[in-house]
């Protein structure tokens, strides 16, 4: 249930920087208010009052509104109309889709007070049903100049007031022949659904019936209305508490030393986050036998693939740019690398075991992301298990290749030898020192012009050690930049 006090308003009054006293136009719309109330006392300023989409039952509270133009009603419970006679500025009243029944056009003749009143909407009400209800109503307020957003001709007027006598009588015996009381409907309103104080009371009869399926039925009414909003709110109010209990669980779960119940039966490498996680404080604990999971619960991009030369395994995550450094924690083991990024676990099976103690955790300044190196235990082994690779690029293997592999073994069995790691690294030296006499510093033009210092044969041994190199390091290579000399 909802209700109109300050608070709301004021809330609803930013464009009037939160002045209540001052305010002239306020949206009060789909809060589930039962009554009208506090608004003549705080807001005696309004123009425009929208109060459409709620569950009011009676028209009230609005006689000290004295400048207020504008009242939407839409879509409420309204069966009369009422309480208005003293709004002396109502332009346009909107009750469209209320309850306003046959007999209800009985108050109608109550806005000939409204003498400004020019445009009035009661279709979708039961009464519009009625074969006479727009002469009717034309001819009860002779005021308006626009009912149901149609003009009202002059002519429309005349043949109007003609008929007035008629459709009295035709009302009146049509509502005595169904048993109404006309000089109740016409002075007093049905507050079945609404106590004293115009609030909807707690117990209200059940209006509707079991088909034959079973099911049940329940016709348009206030009462329904009434009853589909509080089982509405019932059925809200559980979920918010299932929802607040799951959190309590995860969090419970997530402490060292517990565990949430069925955690090991959710089993398969899935990278899908769970949505119901919340977020870490810490690693969760493994305990001894335990088996892991692939997780990624942040929903990260990340690639896992081996280095060029196949000595390390490289593992990148998108982590932002803005992410502050302090919000990511790192705990890597030989066989698995866990990371905790805004409390979001990601969690990955390595295909090979690395070196905890030789990795390495970088971070790029410009993009924000987080670069893992780990060496492999053995670096020389290819990786097997490729299916715990994610390749950076779709629709490669993520694995070094076998040439680059191999010239990386072979370096590390001799660092003299050629290649793209010693042999390039030796071929600079000695071109440096060659060239010490012509004063240029690892310049392989300068090694061709100037072999120079220690004979010619040193010279021209340089410069093929020099061009080996390069050429195969243009074989191996894959990237865009030039090899090392």
């Amino acid at each position: 249930m909802g209700r109109i006090t300050e608070r709301l308003i004021r809330q609803r009054a930013e464009h009037n920087e939160g002045m209540v006293s001052t305010l002239e136009e306020v949206a009060l719309h789909q809060q589930n208010i039962e009554k009208i109330e506090v608004l003549g006392q705080l807001c005696p300023k309004l123009k425009i009052l929208y109060l459409q989409s709620n569950l009011i039952g009676k028209i009230q509270n609005l006689h000290k509104l004295k400048e207020l133009e504008y009242l939407n009603l839409a879509m409420n419970n309204v069966t009369k109309l009422q309480n208005l006679q003293r709004c002396e500025s109502l332009k346009k009243l909107d009750l469209t889709i209320n309850f306003v029944s046959k007999a209800g056009l009985l108050t109608v003749e109550s806005l000939t007070a409204n003498i400004h009143l020019e445009d009035l909407f009661l279709m979708g009400n039961p009464c519009a049903d009625w074969h006479g209800y727009r002469q009717y109503v034309v001819a009860k307020l002779p005021q308006i100049k626009k009912l149901d957003g149609q003009p009202v001709r002059p002519s429309e007027r005349i043949a109007a007031l003609q008929a007035l006598p008629e459709l009295e009588a035709a009302l009146a015996a049509e509502l005595a022949a169904e048993g109404v009381d006309l000089a109740a409907a016409a002075a007093v309103e049905d507050d079945s659904l609404y106590d004293e104080n115009g609030m909807a009371k707690e117990d209200i009869p059940e209006p509707g019936y079991l088909d034959e399926k079973g099911e049940l039925v329940r016709p348009w009414c206030p009462a329904t209305r009434i009853l589909d909003h509080r089982e509405n709110e019932k059925a809200n109010q559980e979920a918010e508490a299932k929802k607040k209990a799951a959190s309590a669980t995860s969090s419970a779960a997530a402490a060292p030393g517990s565990s949430a119940p069925g955690s090991e039966a959710k089993g398969g490498s899935d990278l899908l986050p769970d949505k119901a996680s919340a977020r870490l404080g810490a690693f969760p604990e493994i305990r001894d036998g335990e088996r892991l999971y692939q997780k990624n619960e942040g929903r990260w991009d990340f690639s896992l693939e081996e280095s060029p030369d196949g000595r390390c395994l490289v593992l990148e995550v998108q982590v932002g740019r803005f992410l502050d450094t302090s919000l990511i924690q790192t705990d890597l083991q030989p066989t698995y690398v866990r990371l905790l990024v805004k409390g979001k676990l990601l969690q990955l099976l390595l295909p090979a075991e690395v070196r905890p103690d030789a990795s390495k955790a970088q971070r790029n300044t410009s993009t924000g992301v987080l670069v893992l190196t780990m060496p492999k235990e053995d670096p020389a082994a290819p990786v097997v298990d490729v299916a715990k690779l994610r390749p950076k690029v779709p629709g490669t293997t993520g694995t070094a290749a076998p040439s680059a592999r191999a010239a990386s073994a072979a370096s590390d069995r001799d660092p003299d030898a050629s290649g793209t790691g010693g042999g390039a690294a030796a071929a600079v030296g000695r071109g440096r020192a060659v060239g010490a006499g012509g004063g240029a510093r690892g310049s392989v033009y300068s090694i061709v012009q100037r072999p120079g210092g220690g004979g010619g044969g040193e010279g021209d041994f340089t410069l093929k050690e020099v061009r080996r190199a390069a050429v195969q390091a243009v074989e191996e290579d894959d990237g865009d930049d030039p090899p090392d000399l």
